[in-house]
């Protein structure tokens, strides 16, 4: 067993996002993706690795295959590893998600920012 806070993980940069590790296991890859207003992570898959991602704090958007989607505070989202996605913090606070990929795909998704 393993234990992490999350709260240990949320860390903003006012130049980029920050992406911190909590778990980096055989079957799975769990982390947190932190943004200041107006930062995201372009249009991009998992490989095959389904995606949950949970808004922990803030609000912003959040594209699927090209449709885009207002995410907030407390929402889920699961994406299929083939989908396109993109993530933006498009309001005026700090915005934090909790991330899971499952399986853990290749080390290039496993590297902290």
């Amino acid at each position: 067993m393993k234990i992490e806070k999350i709260s240990d993980k949320i860390v903003y940069m006012d130049d980029k996002l920050t992406k911190r590790i909590l778990f980096n296991e055989t079957r799975v890859l769990n982390f947190v993706l932190n943004f200041r207003p107006g930062q995201g992570v372009p249009p991009h898959n998992h490989e095959q690795s389904d995606l949950v991602i949970h808004v922990l704090v803030g609000q912003g958007e959040m594209g699927v295959d090209g449709i885009i989607h207002e995410i907030n505070q407390g929402d889920v989202i699961h994406c299929k590893g083939t989908e396109v996605f993109s993530l933006t913090n498009t309001g005026n606070k700090d915005m934090s998600c909790f991330v899971i990929l499952a399986p853990n795909p290749s080390a290039a998704y496993s590297i902290e920012v």
